[in-house]
């Protein structure tokens, strides 16, 4: 293995870089929530009963105090935006918006709305592995073709948004059955490793995630079988190549580099050793993502 992992560092650096000068804080209650583009204010601007647009900020309407007040008010908003082709891949599906995960909600979100206000979007990232005699082997899915983003990339065996009223491990286990047919006596044998967090520029949006992060180790004899149609193909890869791929190539959607790296780091597969080890280490959680 290389003494430098350079070829990791690389999305590390894409999911930290940001212009923020190009951007406003989304505020609500006096609290910044998240960071909408200079260039989208006029969408704001065209609803001045819900949003306050101002030169430094844009605030949701103060009047509303509850939660459900504001859940209504974004909701019919983004209703009229979805019309307009500027919501893409509507999922029904809400997600919280909170100055921190441990925190009370202060409204939700339609989840194919979240990029266009900047704001945390959590989620859960499952590794599915296999302790063989020669190391270990990570299965990947190969993204279904009519995905709305990241068609054909590489992705986690099991993976899904944090929806609102869910916990992280309900998640994780309705994942595993909708995506990889995994029996839910092996699944709840699936355990907590952490997060991976990231605050960026894409696509002229804020793109900001919190990942919780689980490992399941799986039988050799397992063999996945996608239930939604999301996937195309399941590949089981040994580490070393899993690392390889995620080091050399562009095959894996874009987040999921960060957790693999994580896997990476906790199973030993990048050691102190190797130039580089403790910048990564660092790097994969963003102090303003957590």
């Amino acid at each position: 293995m290389p003494g430098s992992v350079s070829g990791l560092h690389r999305w590390v650096d894409r999911c930290c870089q940001i212009d923020r000068s190009a951007f406003l804080p989304f505020v609500v209650e006096e609290t910044p929530v998240g960071w909408i583009p200079k260039a989208h204010l006029r969408r704001f601007w065209e609803h001045p009963r819900t949003f306050e647009v101002s030169e430094t900020a844009v605030r949701l309407n103060p009047e509303w105090t509850l939660p459900q007040e504001r859940t209504e008010a974004v909701a019919q908003v983004l209703g009229e935006w979805r019309e307009r082709g500027w919501v893409p891949g509507w999922r029904e599906e809400l997600y919280r918006v909170s100055p921190a995960f441990d925190q009370p909600p202060l409204l939700l979100m339609e989840r194919a709305a979240a990029p266009l206000f900047g704001v945390c979007s959590y989620g859960v990232h499952l590794n599915g592995f296999v302790r063989r005699a020669e190391g270990l082997w990570l299965w990947l899915a190969r993204r279904a073709q009519d995905r709305p983003q990241y068609p054909g990339f590489l992705d986690h065996l099991v993976a899904g948004g944090l929806t609102a009223g869910q916990t992280a491990r309900e998640v994780a286990l309705r994942e595993c059955h909708e995506e990889a047919g995994i029996p839910e006596s092996l699944a709840r044998r699936c355990r907590p490793t952490g997060f991976v967090s990231l605050f960026m520029e894409h696509q002229g949006l804020v793109k900001r995630d919190l990942l919780f992060t689980y490992d399941l180790e799986l039988p050799e004899d397992f063999q996945p079988h996608n239930t939604d149609g999301e996937v195309e193909a399941f590949l089981r890869v040994p580490g070393e190549e899993a690392l390889r791929i995620v080091a050399e190539t562009d095959e894996v959607k874009l987040n999921c580099n960060l957790v693999m790296i994580d896997f990476f780091l906790r199973h030993g597969l990048i050691h102190p050793d190797q130039s580089g080890y403790v910048e990564l280490l660092k790097g994969i959680r963003h102090p303003d993502c957590a």
